[in-house]
């Protein structure tokens, strides 16, 4: 690559946070240096979190999934973003509050049970919060009726904006695209969880006991995953073997702290750094 960077400066990390589709697989296909990569971590000391907008999708989903492809991974080392709105919700509303849900049982799940099992109560009559994600057997009767609590009075979250969502058959609509219409649908801004907003990195940061200058962002996407971080100040490297092409890096006013082709690079990078 042509990017000028200063690689030493991969040693003053001590947390990891990172996406998954596009920097450590694509769709179920493993990307080069996967292995190495955890390796590298555990081998290193360094904690992390696996971040993810998907909400239709459990930790433990994830789990099963890296293990297909041979990595060990902890569910407490995901986070989804059903689970940062699950923490939202534990931080502003009262026990017992009603809350309704527009999305897959997963979402339901972070909601209703675990931590927030008994806390918060499935109502589709008054509830205080509509929670919208992802939702793959969407029904008009859903949207017309978060439509209708939303207009009077519920607060609306969602899990994330992102407007599709990869399949092996190409990509089709996701959470933004069903946010898109409730928005338009009741004149309601959501407040969205997920990345690129604040809330997902802070809970990240929180778990892991970091602080945003001594945790490393590692993503693919430029707006969902660098420039989320940047605004909180947390340093980022992208990888460029995902969504983002060196071309498209050179023209974007989205610049990340570090760049690297893979997880390969990635890897010998942050080791040359630390024996230095």
């Amino acid at each position: 690559m042509s990017i000028e960077q200063n690689d030493k400066l991969l040693a003053s990390f001590r947390y990891a946070i990172m996406d998954m589709d596009g920097v450590l697989y694509r769709g179920n296909q493993a990307l080069p240096g996967l292995l190495e990569f955890f390796d590298f971590l555990r081998k290193n000391n360094i904690p992390f979190l696996l971040l993810t907008n998907n909400s239709a999708n459990s930790a433990s989903d994830y789990t099963r999934k890296l293990a297909k492809m041979g990595v060990t991974v902890k569910d407490s080392e995901t986070v989804t973003s059903g689970q940062a709105a699950s923490e939202y919700l534990r931080s502003e509303a009262p026990e017992g509050a009603g809350v309704f849900v527009v999305g897959m049982q997963p979402l339901r799940d972070s909601v209703f049970g675990g931590e927030n099992e008994g806390v918060f109560v499935p109502d589709d009559k008054n509830p205080r919060f509509v929670v919208q994600g992802g939702d793959f057997n969407l029904v008009y009767e859903t949207v017309k009726k978060a439509c209708l609590l939303i207009r009077a009075g519920a607060k609306y979250i969602a899990t994330n904006a992102d407007p599709v969502f990869p399949t092996e058959e190409g990509l089709i609509p996701g959470a933004g695209s069903i946010g898109a219409l409730l928005e338009t649908s009741t004149g309601q801004k959501a407040l969205v969880i997920g990345k690129p907003e604040a809330p997902m990195y802070e809970m990240a940061l929180k778990i892991l006991g970091s602080n945003a200058s001594e945790t490393l962002m590692i993503g693919d996407n430029l707006v969902t995953d660098i420039d989320g971080a940047n605004r909180l100040g947390i340093p980022t490297v992208l990888t460029l073997s995902g969504v983002t092409s060196e071309a498209d890096y050179e023209k974007s006013r989205i610049k990340a702290t570090l760049v690297y082709k893979g997880l390969p690079e990635l890897i010998a990078a942050w080791e040359a750094a630390l024996q230095d």
